[in-house]
């Protein structure tokens, strides 16, 4: 959202995002166009002598982001704006001093690699934060905010709570997008548009018109037509996104607790359905109850499906691990027969969600066809 803003605002501005659905050219972005294959190409020649030097092997994540310092640095670009990987404070992405860094809503996640509970992934979080930068926060857990509040009085950092600073509402929605007000720290914005539905991406965008509000008092123009028409020009797929063919079908990449409720409160409050039929798959590295424990329940039945990733956990796993939440459940290792399942056995005014994890939303936009809003399923 920031970055469509910055650059309805003219500036020329660099967006590096993780993961991708079907090529890793999707997360290095120009003025929301992305690096080419040739591009890519050229920029790997480059970094690759450097790469072989490092006695220690790099990562992918940490080869790519290498990838996209250079590529940024070579457009001249005004503003990179990263999203951090893993965590924080070890992330490839944190060799960088920020002008400005927004923490979203802190659940537990990656809880084998930044520890089993909320105040050590929020320390881990917090490790973003660098001396006399700015924090734009939403509303957190206790522990959480006190992990923070306390991180930015050491690096006398500034934190803005932006809950208790800005005020939003909701006015309107549809399936596609919905209307809403926003008082902002220095403005007021009566009726903007943003093409996601959840009222956690209202929130998304309260901390996107907060950034663009401080870059603007910092002397970087930012109009407030170019904040209307930038969170206007939003696309974010994936996130909800909606699909409409009798059945509805929905995807979304919830893959922790956090995600789990903001997708359960969004199909209660945005979706007008008679049963909620699920696919879903997950990575087995992911606590996969607290998933469950929010959506699983909502669905009239659940068909247990397999991702192509390393990570991915095994149907039957899933199925052990859940019973508790709900007792309908089938089992389909095949994605592409798992939709047609749920296809099947859907009626026009049934929902069909895709869910559990980005990696599983990637794999269906490439069956489920997209031609305007219609759907057709690959034979």
């Amino acid at each position: 959202m920031t970055s469509s803003i910055l650059n309805q605002a003219g500036f020329k501005t660099g967006l590096y995002t993780s993961p991708h659905f079907y090529s890793l050219r999707e997360r290095i972005k120009v003025n929301g166009k992305i690096i080419s294959q040739k591009e890519v190409i050229e920029l790997v020649d480059e970094i690759r002598l450097a790469v072989e030097k490092v006695k220690s092997a790099l990562t992918f994540f940490e080869v790519i982001t290498s990838l996209a310092f250079l590529y940024f640095s070579k457009k001249k670009v005004d503003f990179s704006i990263l999203e951090v990987g893993l965590g924080g404070r070890l992330d490839a992405t944190n060799v960088v001093k920020p002008i400005i860094c927004l923490i979203s809503p802190i659940g537990l996640d990656h809880t084998q690699l930044l520890g089993n509970s909320l105040d050590k992934i929020a320390y881990e979080k917090t490790g973003i934060i660098k001396e006399r930068s700015t924090v734009i926060t939403p509303t957190q857990e206790d522990e959480v905010i006190d992990i923070i509040a306390k991180t930015c009085q050491e690096k006398k950092a500034k934190l803005l709570k932006i809950s208790n600073l800005m005020r939003w509402k909701k006015l309107e929605s549809t399936l596609y997008g919905q209307f809403f007000s926003l008082k902002g720290l220095y403005d007021s914005y009566e009726r903007l548009y943003l093409p996601l539905i959840g009222r956690h991406q209202i929130t998304n965008a309260a901390m996107a018109v907060a950034t663009c509000e401080l870059l603007n008092k910092q002397g970087w123009e930012i109009k407030k037509e170019s904040i209307k028409e930038g969170l206007k020009k939003v696309h974010w797929p994936g996130r909800i996104e909606v699909i409409k063919n009798g059945p509805l079908i929905t995807l979304d990449g919830a893959h922790n607790s956090t995600s789990a409720k903001a997708l359960k409160n969004t199909i209660k409050e945005y979706f007008n359905y008679q049963n909620l039929i699920l696919v879903f798959s997950c990575c087995k590295d992911k606590n996969v109850n607290s998933v469950a424990r929010e959506i699983f329940p909502l669905a009239k039945e659940v068909i247990l499906t397999k991702i192509k990733f390393i990570r991915a956990a095994e149907p039957e796993d899933i199925a052990k691990r859940t019973k508790e939440f709900q007792q309908r459940v089938v089992i389909e290792r095949d994605l592409t027969k798992a939709l047609k399942y749920a296809v099947k056995i859907s009626r026009d005014e049934d929902l069909i969600c895709i869910t559990g994890s980005l990696y599983l939303v990637g794999e269906a936009r490439k069956i489920l066809k997209l031609h305007g809003g219609g759907l057709c399923l690959k034979e």
